[in-house]
């Protein structure tokens, strides 16, 4: 098997035999299969054109070696693991990303996990998102946050990752069996919306279940039960559970929890984590500046773009989670406090695009000496952005700059529970505001128009936890033997692809117990 790069194809074409033969000067014939590990769109001219990768068998595959854009190659396989003896049924408490695969890789491992989830069934789930979008109705339990899922249901559901894992491998097979476009599996972009994650997590449920695995839903971890430094069981809103191992899958907005566990003995660290605003345009306009000429192109899909700069305060400022065609949406889990997010569905077909401009927040902000006093800089935060109703506090980038006030018809944003003129500068510290200031005038640059055009809605602060539990090499919490925190709320992952895999890592350290 041959792994061959740089394959060009126009915007009208698709990839076939005929393509490769001509990269390689050889008869169409002579490819007896081949599948796509990689399609980019090239954009940094004005030719726009798709490159694709692709793992080929060809008959003398020898001669092509030669080259060097073909090299040997092969395609990734996860190889699971399997326990050598009886194993105890582990816990895992908390249904997202990392929570799911954690549950799903116990499961076919045959250990038949038992998940606990403080929020409901995305069936439900929906629902209560929708009247709060809708009514504004809060609650606490089953929001953008808490649920099946995770926070990743009501996003843009990217599965973009810097880390490079064979487990992701295992994700995308998973999605796709479970009902994502096949298209995932090489796409260098990869997303699915929040329509198709409804029903991606709803079938990764039934098959943990299928496999053996149990599923509690509105079942809240309130502590641990420890003796002689080992958990023992876990202590639930529905009663005890006793276990040997219980996988914290918490999510990043588990504040409460989080305390809870502390109180119990587990060890938590500080980390930074960053914070800022969602910022809106007009999709056509991101359109115009990444595609050129080509916008409007049918075989192109909602522009994206990822921006950083570093300020002269030495924060980074740059974009996070760009959900194009998208909409901001409260995910808010308190009365009395805002944070906000982007969403969008499949399609990606709003009007608007928007994206999260965040500045580096740093433990000199916020540390006073309490490993959670990250959490309760994230509450001050959204204090301060809450208006009635969970209306979002706006304004134009242009009117920021320039200390000048945005008049309320000229927010034009997607915020289903509507925005209020609002003086920005108000919701963060000075040397934050500065590194805004200069990130937007910079950002500008790249993409003209993002100034004049773009719109803040704030408080986007739920980007990353803003703590860390320790763990050693044996993935277990370096405070309480058996119990492996695991993702996001963790401190160990960024996003749904990340958080899946740690999930994987972690469920292989449970089962690696029980091997031989």
């Amino acid at each position: 098997m041959l792994k061959i790069t740089q394959i060009i194809c126009q915007l009208d074409e698709t990839l076939t035999e005929e393509q490769i033969a001509r990269k390689l000067h050889c008869r169409p014939s002579d490819i007896l299969s081949f599948s796509i590990e990689r399609e980019s769109l090239d954009a940094r001219r004005d030719d726009l054109h798709y490159s694709y990768t692709v793992l080929a068998d060809l008959k003398n595959e020898e001669k092509y070696l030669r080259r060097k854009d073909v090299t040997a190659g092969q395609k990734d396989v996860y190889i699971p693991l399997k326990p050598d003896r009886p194993a105890a049924r582990p816990i895992i408490a908390g249904f997202g990303p990392a929570g799911m695969f954690a549950g799903l890789i116990l499961a076919e491992a045959g250990m038949k996990p038992l998940i606990i989830e403080r929020g409901r069934c995305v069936e439900e789930r929906s629902a209560d998102v929708q009247r709060f979008f809708a009514e504004g109705i809060l609650d606490p339990e089953s929001n953008v946050q808490y649920g099946e899922g995770g926070a990743g249901t009501f996003s843009d559901g990217k599965l973009t990752t810097r880390i490079k894992n064979t487990r992701i491998h295992k994700v995308l097979e998973e999605f796709v069996e479970a009902g994502a476009d096949p298209a995932i599996m090489y796409q260098a972009m990869p997303h699915l919306g929040t329509d198709q994650l409804q029903v991606i997590v709803r079938n990764i449920r039934s098959k943990i279940i299928r496999l053996g695995g149990e599923v509690r839903f509105e079942t809240k971890l309130l502590s641990l039960q420890v003796r002689d430094g080992r958990v023992s069981g876990a202590v639930t809103n529905q009663g005890v559970i006793p276990c040997h191992e219980i996988l914290l899958c918490l999510g990043h907005s588990a504040a409460d929890t989080c305390a809870q566990l502390l109180a119990d003995g587990l060890q938590i660290v500080p980390k930074d984590f960053a914070a800022g605003v969602r910022v809106e345009h007009p999709q056509a306009l991101i359109n115009q500046n990444q595609y050129g000429r080509y916008a409007g192109h049918p075989a192109l899909g909602a522009a994206s773009y990822r921006l950083s700069y570093t300020a002269s305060t030495g924060r980074g400022v740059y974009s996070f989670c760009m959900c194009p065609g998208g909409v901001v949406v409260p995910a808010a889990t308190a009365e009395g406090q805002l944070a906000v997010n982007g969403m969008s569905y499949a399609a990606r077909d709003g009007k608007n695009a928007n994206s999260a401009i965040l500045v580096q927040i740093p433990q000199a902000d916020f540390y006073h000496g309490d490993p959670l006093d990250g959490f309760r800089f994230q509450e001050e935060l959204e204090r301060n952005a809450y208006r009635d109703g969970f209306r979002a506090p706006a304004q134009n980038i242009r009117d920021y700059l320039q200390d000048t006030e945005t008049e309320q018809w000229a927010l034009d944003t997607s915020f289903p529970r509507g925005t209020e003129s609002a003086d920005m500068h108000e919701l963060f510290s000075a040397e934050v505001n500065r590194s805004l200031d200069e990130g937007f005038r910079a950002f500008d640059r790249k993409i003209p128009g993002f100034i004049d055009r773009g719109i803040m809605v704030g408080m986007e602060s739920r980007s990353s936890s803003p703590v860390r539990m320790p763990r050693d090499e044996h993935g277990q919490s370096t405070a309480c033997a058996g119990v492996y925190p695991c993702g996001e709320g963790a401190g160990y992952a960024g996003g749904i692809i990340s958080s899946a895999v740690d999930g994987i890592r972690q469920a292989e350290q449970v089962i690696t117990v029980y091997r031989k």
